[in-house]
């Protein structure tokens, strides 16, 4: 396995209002603040393992890409960008939930823009906004099965999102050794300290080629493929 050195740490990003309009009050900004810093570290002791491929993908050139991945393993999304992916702007889509303001405070922290929307709410605009940051250079991340599940479906708007967006469509899997699972409908991964995870990718390329422009055909073809470099004994021993 291969394992690339830290680059230097990117300036903070000042990021535009939450436009779902929804703030925190000063005691829950301090509260994210400290268990974001207790976070850092944790997620900082986690080693990251990775095959040739996946070290190749990290060394080329910036590209706006869509990544998606599942909601369980969004944890140590951030680290992977912080680690090897220094200069790379990147935006996350969270919930417009009340919920969700809390992620979104918590994302700017690791100078992740936060686009808020979900199909339960800001789903149009959201949408909008995620089209825009990827033509301003971001990168952006989707969990298909957030936020409210089923596990590991693939649903339809993030498969549009991918495909009319034009960039391309990168598979992200983070598959723990030894980790906690929540009791969330999810089953959240929380791997423990000094804990192993291996980085899969599986880098599809231009969406538009997918199945024709079939959006239902071409969340399926994802979804099989995803599956393929997802690792869960429990789900698919059930």
């Amino acid at each position: 396995m291969n394992q690339v050195q830290t680059g230097q740490r990117k300036p903070p990003i000042h990021h535009p209002p939450d436009a779902a309009g929804q703030q925190l009050r000063w005691y829950q900004r301090w509260v994210i603040a400290v268990c974001g810093f207790g976070m850092r570290w944790w997620t900082r002791s986690v080693r990251l393992r990775f095959g040739a491929d996946v070290k190749a993908f990290l060394d080329q050139p910036t590209e706006p890409a869509v990544f998606i991945l599942w909601h369980n393993r969004l944890l140590m999304a951030p680290e992977l960008y912080r680690r090897y992916l220094p200069d790379r702007k990147v935006a996350g889509l969270i919930s417009a939930s009340k919920d969700g303001a809390w992620l979104a405070s918590f994302f700017r922290q690791l100078n992740i823009r936060p686009i808020r929307g979900s199909r339960h709410g800001r789903a149009v605009p959201a949408f909008r906004e995620l089209l825009k940051v990827l033509a301003d250079g971001y990168n952006v991340g989707i969990t298909p099965d957030g936020s409210r599940g089923p596990i590991y479906d693939m649903k339809a708007g993030a498969v549009t999102l991918a495909i009319r967006s034009g960039v391309p469509i990168v598979l992200l899997s983070y598959n723990y050794t030894r980790a906690w699972r929540l009791r969330t409908w999810d089953r959240f991964y929380l791997p423990l300290p000094f804990s192993r995870v291996h980085v899969k990718l599986d880098i599809v390329g231009d969406g538009r080629q997918l199945a024709d422009g079939d959006f239902r055909q071409a969340a399926a073809i994802l979804r099989a493929r995803m599956l393929k470099i997802t690792d869960d004994d429990e789900y698919f021993s059930a």
